[in-house]
């Protein structure tokens, strides 16, 4: 018997651990051996309840974010001292990113990219400090094992904090942009449409999984976590068509990038009860949005956002601040696009520069404790236009004015016998 324990290190930002799931149903596929097999989240388990499933199991494996890291090395540096030979895998981002890591020796092995079949293969006895992951195509994988990775809590959180029960699927991987703040491109692999291309699930089976889904966690709102869920509008189509052929009502929403994007597509995100899509426009400035690299223009962002609205779907807005060139005329420029778009859920993040970004300095940012910086917040990011102080006043000067302005909107939506916010209604 094989004891394998699998962990999702703490981070404030909580969702299922999918990326796990998926190695935990496919090693359950193809280990040939007696397989114990362990599931536990910082969020939920206390580190005492972790340690001591680790304590004498054959190996650990953590899933590891920059934010999470630094719990995961405090773990695995316990599990070393107490028993020393349990193996330790480290993959996901940060690994992928800063190789280096394995260098600790609380670090026995590290996972670059994709880790279904790599994780497998050390399962089986691969002691290779340093085991490069594969690619498997879509019917290479399982459904990740929800109910290992113990999807409920999270439903269970969702519905206790907004009164949804929601989970997430993946619907592709590779993402076809390479934004100069994403590490996404990372562990899947720079997109080539011969050597890489973008690996997208079969709608049909994608909504197998879905619908078992709902019916299995009584699911009554659903999202993707795909950087880009329409890399092609015509899958985004068949996928709603396929959603409403099965009658699969459930409220859902996704990520788009709006160079993709077409009127077609709205009309069936529409027809197939998508209730809000969730646009990356980053800067009202086309200057900053060259630096970017996203391949979008303001004009792009203003067409979709009317599109989505003529059709009825909710709109949210993500937008950075912090890109090295930017001044406070472009940031301007970013809330006289916001005024005009008027969208209905807008959120402001700071330049975080992750290890994987093109902003990422090995040097500057070598010390860096990253389980207290992320995108949302932290106090070492600056720029030649902007200090950090500055940085987040603006954050906080567009987070008050834009809840105050939705707040009223809603208000008087109500007043009108509006719908206000409608998420998770069946419109």
């Amino acid at each position: 018997m094989k004891k394998v324990v699998l962990i999702q290190p703490y981070y404030e930002n909580i969702w299922e651990a999918l990326g796990l799931g998926f190695i935990a149903s496919y090693l359950k596929k193809h280990y040939k051996g007696e397989l114990e097999l362990k599931f536990f989240q910082g969020n939920f388990d206390k580190d005492e309840d972790i340690l001591s499933e680790c304590f004498g199991a054959d190996i650990v494996g953590f899933s590891c974010t920059s934010p999470a890291y630094p719990h995961a090395l405090r773990l695995a540096k316990t599990i070393k001292q107490e028993s020393p030979s349990t193996r330790t895998v480290f993959g996901g981002w940060h690994p992928t990113a800063l190789p280096e890591i394995v260098e600790e020796e609380a670090v026995d092995q590290i996972v670059l990219g994709e880790g279904e079949v790599s994780f497998l293969d050390i399962v089986n006895g691969n002691t290779d400090p340093v085991v490069q992951g594969t690619k498997p195509s879509w019917d290479e994988l399982e459904w990740p094992d929800r109910d290992l990775i113990k999807n409920k809590r999270t439903v269970d959180l969702c519905e206790s904090m907004n009164g949804l029960r929601i989970a997430s699927f993946q619907g592709n991987r590779v993402c076809p942009v390479n934004c100069s703040f994403c590490a996404e491109r990372l562990v899947t692999g720079r997109f080539n449409s011969k050597t890489n291309p973008i690996r997208s699930r079969d709608p049909k089976e994608l909504c197998d999984e879905i619908e078992y889904v709902i019916k299995d966690l009584e699911l009554d709102y659903f999202k993707f976590v795909d950087a880009t869920f329409d890399i092609n509008p015509t899958y985004v189509i068949n996928f709603c068509k396929e959603k409403i052929k099965r009658n699969i009502t459930t409220p859902w929403e996704c990520l788009i990038h709006a160079s993709f994007a077409n009127e077609e597509m709205f009309k069936w995100l529409k027809k197939s009860n998508c209730n809000q899509v969730n646009i990356g426009c980053e800067s009202g400035s086309d200057k900053i949005l060259k630096d970017v690299g996203k391949g979008l223009r303001i004009e792009t962002i203003q067409k979709v956002f009317k599109w989505a609205k003529t059709y009825g779907i909710e709109r949210r807005g993500f937008f950075l601040l912090g890109m090295p060139n930017e001044t406070r005329e472009d940031i301007r420029l970013t809330e006289t696009l916001i005024d005009g778009l008027d969208p209905d859920v807008v959120g402001f993040t700071i330049l975080c520069p992750y290890p994987g970004t093109d902003h990422y300095d090995p040097e500057l940012h070598k010390d860096v404790n990253w389980e207290t910086a992320d995108e949302y917040s932290n106090d070492f990011w600056k720029t030649e236009h902007h200090s950090n102080i500055e940085l987040k006043a603006w954050q906080a000067y567009f987070k008050t004015k834009y809840d105050l302005l939705l707040c009223e909107r809603q208000e008087d939506s109500s007043q009108a016998g509006g719908f206000g916010d409608l998420r998770g209604e069946d419109l």
